[in-house]
């Protein structure tokens, strides 16, 4: 079992973490952080296929796994991502059961799916005459979540995971980046209760630690908390504050030490 499979069996969530740039290093660095699982972003991220095996060494190397969020519901790339050792792979927009079918047999052998055997990295379980890989499928649209059973309840399917600012988006909400939106939410329990009816692990994209608190609650178990770049942002971004507060700390002083030494060096002499 991968580490999503093994919290699942234990009844405990995941978590991960996105992955937008195309560094070994910072790869590495998010493997060590202690996150379950690092999500390659091939679909909105700088990365392309190229840079995919790499990236996967360096997260295991820091001692964590990888997924990867292809584009779109491709059974070549699919396949392709597995084979360069990914543990799962994410498919967005992901609107109608048909979708569905080709993304899980995409990841699955045969007779349980399409997915051609190439002995690359992780390949096979012998013992199982299965590849202990996640199938994660993204609701993400209105008519996703209209035909969410059927999705749901697709063979192989794994789990799902509410993209929420594409199904605000859909939904008529507007641009939600804080993930709030009370009909946003209500969304996201309809997709929670399909996941508990069809046995199947319901995930989510906490916008902050708060949202990440909210969403556990109402029942998610797979969820990412963050961002290589979010992370970078807002490091710099405190940090830089800090030092622009210490700078005009320094200048206030520096300034009221001129004006004092100014004053005496002009004050009168005494009579």
């Amino acid at each position: 079992m991968n580490v999503i499979q093994q919290a699942t069996a234990e009844g405990r969530p995941t978590f991960g973490v996105w992955s937008a740039a195309p560094s070994q290093p910072t790869a590495e660095v998010l493997g060590r952080s202690g996150i379950d699982w690092v999500l390659l972003d091939l679909q909105h991220g700088a990365g392309t296929e190229a840079d995919l095996l790499p990236l996967i060494q360096a997260i295991e190397l820091g001692g964590s796994s990888a997924l990867v969020r292809v584009g779109w519901s491709d059974p070549r790339l699919i396949m392709r991502v597995l084979d360069m050792g990914a543990i799962g792979v994410v498919v967005p927009m992901v609107s109608t059961p048909e979708q569905a079918l080709i993304a899980a047999q995409a990841m699955r052998y045969p007779p349980l799916g399409k997915r051609s055997f190439g002995p690359i990295r992780r390949f096979y379980d012998p013992a199982s005459g299965e590849a202990p890989v996640t199938c994660v499928l993204m609701i993400e649209t209105a008519e996703g979540l209209a035909n969410l059973d059927a999705i749901v309840s697709t063979p192989g399917v794994d789990a799902i995971l509410v993209g929420p600012v594409d199904l605000a988006l859909d939904l008529g909400l507007g641009l939600d980046v804080t993930g709030s939106n009370p009909d946003l939410l209500a969304a996201t329990d309809q997709v929670i209760a399909a996941c508990q009816r069809h046995g199947r692990i319901p995930g989510g994209v906490a916008m902050s630690p708060k949202n990440a608190q909210v969403l556990l609650d109402r029942g998610m178990r797979f969820l990412t908390i963050g961002s290589d770049a979010g992370y970078i942002a807002k490091g710099i971004g405190a940090d830089v504050a800090q030092a622009r507060a210490w700078a005009a700390s320094a200048t206030t002083a520096s300034n009221g030490s001129t004006a004092t030494n100014g004053s005496t060096a002009t004050a009168p002499a005494a009579s």
